[in-house]
């Protein structure tokens, strides 16, 4: 009998124990499936949603670290600081959760009025995972900003102060936009952290946006050398080896990306644009075959393929190309541009005055379409029209050699037109512009013109033009 009642009493307990486990099961199922949902909704910004889910879940008794958490950022976005506090308060002690948001931390401690423990806060969280703490960063609204740098400057006149201050500031400015204040503050950081990776792409960074390419090379170079290896990082540094003419260096780092990244259009579309320039158009076409394979909407990768097409002297594939991507992006200005380029290529020059036309309506500042716009012009004797698009052009653009080249040949025609008008030296300002750029027949026409008193017929340097469309991507 007895032996009868401790069976029972251990099937009660093995019951109990399952229905514990099932019931522990149920709730962490739920909690997740809440955090889930409101993450979705926080990262398309959601806050108010994000808000309202997470009150539920908590009204439920659905509590978790990771909850209050999101509900604490949903808050902060809406500005409800306060409300963002009480969530915080209630999980303060696990710190290491906390790591993620830690700017929104430091804000909490100098709310009470304890800035050490913000410093402490932000140098604990950039030095456990420096990338980690750069992205928390975008959490940070500006008004706040500025209170977190005060008591980061602060910080600095402690005797013991971390070095890792120069690197967090620096990024907080960086994050925020500050670009020249992040300029500088990088340099000092660098100066104390000199092997700190993410420092250095962020300089690159900088460097690339102010075209400083050579500069913005040697930073990431220095970047990927300390271990900030991101696809990001190869990414702009094959961008930056394309803006400096090194389209194999820039493959090589596409490769890699790709290696890792097997089904990235973009970066098939990128690795297009570099065998493009190396003339290995069967190659860009296959990349671009790629692209469009693993997104068919990619509208960027229709346009190239365009331009690629024109260089094979595929006309209708790449008219075909132009125009869906005109299906896909109706105002997209470089799409006009190169179906115009197309057109003029086949001997359909009045339709494609028309796009290039178009392209400028789009976008005033358009350049290259001016240019093609008034090459044409020219081309069929009209330079007044198309004096003012060429002027247009340079006005936009001065580094064209092209375009100061056909200046020179439409200031021709008019002194030509017109004897008594005083233009050698504007032809031959413009000739020598254009030979210093190293316009294939600039240096010739200079030679010849600017050393006779009567300039060269314009029709028959304008019959043996070698200067190309510009066409965009």
């Amino acid at each position: 009998m007895k032996g009868s009642k401790n069976i029972i009493l251990g099937l009660i307990l093995i019951v109990f124990s399952l229905n514990l486990f099932s019931q522990t099961n149920q709730e962490d199922d739920s909690i997740y499936y809440y955090q889930q949902i409101a993450k979705r909704e926080l990262d398309s910004t959601n806050y108010k949603k994000v808000v309202r889910i997470l009150d539920r879940a908590i009204k439920e008794g659905y509590v978790s670290t990771k909850i209050l958490k999101t509900r604490a950022i949903a808050n902060y976005k809406l500005r409800q600081t306060r409300k963002a506090f009480l969530d915080i308060d209630e999980i303060e002690y696990e710190e290491h959760e906390l790591m993620d948001i830690s700017p929104l931390m430091a804000l909490y401690y100098i709310n009470k009025k304890s800035p050490k423990t913000a410093v402490n806060i932000l140098v604990n969280s950039y030095e456990e995972d420096n990338r980690r703490f750069f992205f928390s960063l975008s959490l940070i609204n500006e008004r706040d900003v500025g209170l977190i740098l005060k008591v980061i400057d602060e910080g600095f006149g402690n005797e013991d102060f971390s070095m890792s201050l120069y690197s967090i500031k620096s990024m907080i400015n960086y994050a925020t936009k500050n670009y020249n204040d992040a300029y500088n503050d990088l340099l000092t950081a660098l100066e104390h952290n000199p092997k700190d990776g993410l420092l250095y792409f962020l300089y690159g960074e900088i460097k690339f946006d102010r075209k400083e390419f050579i500069s913005a090379l040697a930073s990431y170079n220095s970047a990927i050398m300390y271990n900030e290896t991101s696809s990001l990082t190869y990414k702009q540094r094959a961008i930056t080896k394309g803006f400096l003419n090194d389209f194999n260096g820039a493959i090589d780092d596409y490769n890699i990306i790709l290696e890792r990244e097997p089904q990235n259009p973009e970066i098939y579309y990128l690795r297009a644009i570099s065998k493009n320039y190396l003339a290995d158009y069967n190659g860009a076409i296959m990349d671009l075959n790629k692209a469009i394979s693993l997104n068919d909407t990619f509208s960027s990768a229709y346009n190239y393929r365009g331009i690629v097409y024109i260089n094979l002297g595929d006309y209708p594939s790449s008219l075909f190309d132009f125009n869906k991507t005109l299906s896909l992006n109706p105002n997209h200005p470089f799409t006009h541009n190169n179906i115009g380029i197309a057109l003029a290529k086949t001997g359909q020059n009045m339709k494609a005055v028309e796009y290039f036309s178009k392209a400028i309506s789009l976008d005033k500042k358009h350049g290259d379409a001016y240019y093609n716009r008034g090459k044409l012009l020219l081309e069929r004797g009209d330079y007044k029209k198309a004096k003012p698009d060429i002027l247009t052009a340079l006005e936009i653009n001065y580094q064209n050699p092209d375009a100061h080249y056909l200046l020179a040949l439409i200031y021709i025609q008019e002194k030509k037109k017109n004897p008594r008008l005083k233009l050698e030296e504007k032809i031959c300002t413009e000739l020598e512009t254009a030979s210093g750029m190293n316009h294939p027949k600039a240096a010739e026409l200079f030679s010849i013109t600017c050393e006779k008193i009567e300039p060269v017929d314009p029709q028959e340097e304008l019959e043996e033009i070698e200067s190309e469309y510009i066409e965009e991507d």
